[in-house]
Order: C-alpha cells, then sequence, then structure tokens
C-alpha cells in the first residue's frame, strides 16, 4: 500500500472517528439544553398558576392548546415537591402520540387540594434537534469531501518530489555509472532526503568503480604469475633428475595450481556477471550451443562410459547474450559429467518452456537448497570448487530465468525454466 493511501485512510478513519463521536456528544448536549429550557418554561408557567390562585383565589381555566395542555384534578395526595417527567401526549390535530414534558404539583385552592399537570410538546424541540443533527451531518459530509479532495490532489502534488526521489532510486543502476539527479523541493525533509541519497548514490559509484577496478587487476595480476608458476613447473617435470616422491609433489603443487587459476577465472566471471558487463541481447540457439559443448567432452564422456540420452528441439531460441549461454550449458554439463558415476547416464530435454540436465549420481551429503551458494558443495566431491551452480543461478537471475534442482530415483535433477525470457 503507498503511504499517500496509508495516510488517506488513517486520516479519513480518525476524522470520521472523531466527528461521530463529538457529533453523538453535539446531540446528547444539545437535546439537554433544549429539554432544561423546555423545563424553565414549565416551571413559569406553575409560577404564573400561583400567583393567578394567590390573586383571585381560584383555580385558572384549564387549557388544552396545541402543544400546552393544563390540568386540574382534585386529589386527596399531596404533592410536596414538584416533579418533571417525560411521557407521550396524544395530538388530536396530528392524530398522533407526540413526546411531551410533564410538570405535576398540588396547589390548595379554598381549603381544597388540587393536582395540577403542565404538559408541553416536545415537537417542536425534536424537530429542532433534528434539523440541527441534519445540518451538522451535512457540514461533516462536505468536510470529509473536502478533506479527500484536498488528500487526493493537493497532497499528491506535495509528494510529488518523494515520489520522484524514488522512482529514481528505483531505476539507479550501477552498471551506467550515471549520477543521479534530483527534483529540488520547498519542503526541508525532501530536501534533506535528496541530498542524503545524492551524496550516497556518489559514494556508492565511486566505491563500485574502486571494487571493479581492484577486481579486474587483481584478478589479471594474479592469473600471469600462475601462469609463469604453471610453465615453470612443466619445464621441472621434463627433468630427469628427480625422485618419484619429488615428480608426486610438483604435480601435487602443478594441480593446486591449475584448481587456484580456475577459481580466479571462476570468480572474475561472476563479478562480471554482478557488474552486468554481458547485457546484450540477441536469439541465441541452445541447441546448437549444447552440441558444440557436448563435442568437446565426447572423450571424457566415454572414459565414464555414460550414456547419453537427448530429446531437443532445435528449434528453440532464447533471448539473452550469447557468451553467458555457452557459460550456462557449459556449467550445467561439465557439472552433470563431473558429478557423475562410472557407466552413468545423462539425459537433456531442451523445449520452449525449459533445459532439463540430470545424471546419474550419489545421493548429496549436504542441503541440496545450498547448492546454488558460492563455495557450497557436497562433501564428497572435495575437487569441486563450488561455484559452477552459483554462475548458473546469477546467468539465470540476469535474465529472469529459474533454476532448480531435485534428487529423485539416482538422478539429479537441475532445471531452468525460461519464465522471463
Amino acid at each position: 500500500m503507498k503511504l499517500i493511501a496509508k495516510y488517506n485512510r488513517v486520516n479519513i478513519a480518525a476524522t470520521v472517528l472523531v466527528l461521530l463521536v463529538s457529533g453523538l456528544g453535539y446531540y446528547f448536549i444539545l437535546k439537554s439544553v433544549l429539554i432544561h429550557q423546555l423545563d424553565k418554561d414549565l416551571k413559569i408557567e406553575q409560577q404564573e398558576i400561583k400567583d393567578y390562585v394567590k390573586t383571585n383565589n381560584s383555580l385558572p381555566e384549564a387549557s388544552n392548546y396545541k402543544d400546552l395542555k393544563i390540568s386540574f384534578t382534585p386529589s386527596a395526595e399531596v404533592i410536596e415537591k414538584a416533579s418533571i417527567k417525560s411521557i407521550s401526549m396524544y395530538n388530536d390535530a396530528e392524530e398522533e402520540m407526540i413526546p411531551s414534558r410533564q410538570l405535576s404539583f398540588s396547589i390548595l385552592v379554598k381549603e381544597n387540594n388540587y393536582k395540577v399537570s403542565i404538559t408541553k410538546s416536545q415537537q417542536e424541540t425534536e424537530d429542532m434537534v433534528e434539523l440541527i443533527v441534519k445540518i451538522t451531518l451535512a457540514i461533516v459530509v462536505l468536510l470529509l469531501l473536502v478533506l479527500f479532495i484536498i488528500n487526493r490532489f493537493v497532497l499528491n502534488k506535495l509528494w510529488h518530489p518523494f515520489n520522484d526521489t524514488l522512482q529514481k532510486l528505483q531505476q539507479f543502476n550501477l552498471s551506467n555509472r550515471k549520477h543521479m539527479e534530483l527534483s529540488g523541493s520547498d519542503i526541508n525533509e525532501f530536501t534533506q532526503l535528496n541530498t542524503a541519497v545524492t551524496s550516497m548514490s556518489n559514494r556508492v559509484i565511486k566505491d563500485y568503480d574502486a571494487l571493479k577496478s581492484f577486481t579486474e587487476n587483481a584478478s589479471h595480476e594474479i592469473q600471469t604469475p600462475l601462469a609463469v608458476v604453471n610453465s615453470k613447473l612443466e619445464l621441472l617435470m621434463q627433468s630427469e633428475n628427480f625422485t618419484e616422491t619429488q615428480m608426486q609433489y610438483i604435480q601435487s603443487i602443478q594441480g593446486e595450481v591449475n584448481r587456484l587459476s580456475k577459481l580466479n577465472q571462476s570468480l572474475l566471471l561472476l563479478t562480471k556477471i554482478d557488474n552486468q558487463q554481458f547485457t546484450g541481447k540477441e536469439a541465441v540457439s541452445l541447441a546448437k550451443i549444447i552440441s558444440n559443448q557436448l563435442s568437446n567432452y565426447e572423450e571424457l564422456v566415454a572414459a565414464k562410459h555414460i550414456t547419453l540420452t537427448k530429446n531437443i528441439d532445435d528449434a528453440v531460441l532464447v533471448y539473452m547474450n550469447e557468451t553467458m549461454a555457452a557459460v550456462l550449458v557449459t556449467n550445467l554439463i561439465t557439472n552433470a559429467i563431473k558429478h557423475n558415476i562410472e557407466k552413468g547416464s545423462i539425459d537433456i530435454t531442451l523445449n520452449e518452456q525449459q533445459l532439463q540436465i540430470s545424471n546419474t549420481g550419489q545421493p548429496l551429503n549436504t542441503d541440496p537448497q545450498q547448492l546454488f551458494e558460492r563455495f557450497k558443495k557436497d562433501k564428497v566431491q572435495s575437487e569441486s570448487l563450488g561455484l559452477g551452480l552459483s554462475i548458473v543461478k546469477k546467468i539465470c537471475e540476469q535474465y529472469n530465468f529459474t533454476a532448480t534442482y531435485h534428487y529423485a530415483g539416482n538422478q539429479h535433477i537441475v532445471t531452468i525454466l525460461f519464465t522471463g525470457s
């Protein structure tokens, strides 16, 4: 949910709640005030009746008006204190019961006690309260409408610099080394945000360039002495002055040098993929690349007596960098051969939806979910660098492919789904 939408919901919900509570409170307070005023009118009528009896020593005439009714009833009960209560009174004109307030008290006239009832209609009070409530509701609705319009348009404009900064952050790409140019704002917080983002992006680009330069230079510098060491070892191995044990030491050193060279090349490749240095896309025939790679490994496949089964659609084209496609296929095929068993099998399936390579092999001794991480490998295969599937995953992420692994029926199965192609 967007921040502006969240803010609007909270703001409008809080406004509705406050107006609802205050409106109910306002309604009851207003009604109480009007009823209190009605009770004062009843007491005024009471005082007028008492003054009339005191002056004339007789009761005034009973009355029955539209909204006022006064009645006198002889009673043996003396009401010590006047009481007021709410009742329903029948209205002849409207032919219905209407809410009313009634004041009852006792009065003595010529030694005769009378119960006096003064009843006054609350209809006007109710009508006034209803009118005020309607006006209040109309004001509330108008206020909510105004708030919605302000939040919808004015605040959207207010948040435009933030949205612009967010959009440029999402589009920020280290590989093009383009510095961020953010819109100005007269709001201090947004100005501070833009300053911090600009400073951060400049530092990131600077650090990225330094790290990229160091990685490339270090890789090339390391590769040169490794090649020299390897060539010198080959010359030493041609000498006849070494014992068998010394020759084994030299062969072991050469093996480690070769392994270090492969590790250096793999890490450099991962760095280049991370740096998005393989950006071009074209229609690549995976079938052709698979065929070329299999021909390169014919002797190794034959040496391990591996049975190769292919179910390849030659018409399948995948849009990606051709070098990356070759690296992807090479790593998968190399992995399938290296981790296979004697007289095992390799099955390769290629169609428009996926590339799947499965090979026979012993069950893993490690968590299959970790195979695509760097330097994660099966403990049994200690000669592996643990980078092959990591490179495969990086390539898949760059082209929105999905790489999965599972083990079933003595088969290690790696599947590449072309979801983003």
